[in-house]
């Protein structure tokens, strides 16, 4: 029933559509007016986009430049502790909330980088909380040969 309904309904709108009438005269005298946008409204909508998008990504980079999360192994260096990264390409003396943090243990720190001190071996990191402890650190060959072995009784 309703498939016939729109059948019909569609083959009235054609018939309507391709009947080929006109408009009426009142319509015509009028002077021709654009249809759509002008162009100065097109280029300030296009400098809207624009600018939001500029916004949107300077925002975004500056909150992740803002706080980071370093995730690595923390050992005592020199000036306290530090956390060598699971890459080893980079190693940061941590202040800041260390109360919970435990030598030999991968942890997921969040904070902020500080500016690297003259004179320090690695780069500052203040932590704000500690977001997961993995537990102790994988031993590797390097760190194996450099401990010296204890004799046996």
């Amino acid at each position: 029933m309703l498939r016939r309904t729109g059948i019909v309904s569609m083959t009235c709108l054609t018939a309507v559509l391709l009947s080929g009438a006109t408009s009426p005269q009142s319509c015509n005298t009028q002077p021709a007016q654009p249809i759509g946008p002008s162009t100065g409204e097109v280029v300030g909508a296009a400098f809207a986009v624009v600018g939001v998008a500029v916004i949107g990504t300077v925002v975004l980079v500056e909150v992740h430049n803002s706080h980071h999360t370093i995730k690595g192994c923390v050992t005592a260096g020199p000036s306290g502790l530090q956390v060598q990264d699971t890459d080893n390409t980079h190693t940061y003396n941590v202040t800041g909330v260390t109360a919970d943090v435990k030598v030999g243990d991968v942890v997921r720190l969040h904070g902020n980088k500080e500016k690297k001190k003259k004179g320090d071996t690695g780069q500052g990191f203040f932590i704000e909380n500690i977001s997961k402890d993995y537990g102790p650190c994988k031993v590797t060959a390097a760190q194996t040969a450099a401990t010296p072995a204890t004799p046996a009784h």
